[in-house]
């Protein structure tokens, strides 16, 4: 038939209902409500909680820095050959 495998109806309509759930959440928080509880039971001991984005100190900064610069000259250098 064609290069998408074949799925069966109930998978297909289990991922379109899921995409509703996610955007009716989504137009919920933009409407300034509380998004509405999932269908699904998912108890929250199972999420994983978010970590703490990475600080860069100033000096981390001003290293990391120098070295891109190092990457991106290294490959502007026209190579011999």
């Amino acid at each position: 038939m064609g290069i998408l495998p074949r799925m069966d109806t109930r998978e297909i309509l289990a991922a379109v209902k899921a995409e509703v759930s996610r955007l009716n959440k989504v137009i919920a928080l933009l409407e300034g409500g509380t998004p509405a509880p999932a269908s699904t039971t998912t108890s929250p001991t199972t999420t994983t909680p978010k970590r703490k984005a990475h600080k860069w100190t100033q000096a981390q900064r001003k290293a990391m820095s120098i070295k891109q610069k190092a990457l991106w000259a290294a490959k502007k250098k026209p190579k011999k050959g």
